[in-house]
């Protein structure tokens, strides 16, 4: 048992399933900003590109 605040797009699920409830309900939805870092390197190993794309690609939608 505890208090954490964490974004709602990683906790959507189980607070509608009621596992979780909302301490502050009147605060506003914070959305955090992602980022992909990696060395620079004359050439970007295949499986860091796939990773960064595929972050680009289903991050948007669970943050929505």
């Amino acid at each position: 048992m505890g208090l954490a605040w964490l974004p709602y797009w990683l906790v959507r699920e189980r607070v509608e399933a009621g596992k979780l409830i909302r301490v502050l309900p009147g605060q506003p939805d914070y959305l955090y900003d992602c980022h992909a870092l990696w060395l620079q390197t004359p050439h970007l190993p295949l499986k860091v590109r796939l990773a960064i794309d595929a972050l680009a690609a289903g991050l948007p939608k669970l943050m929505s």
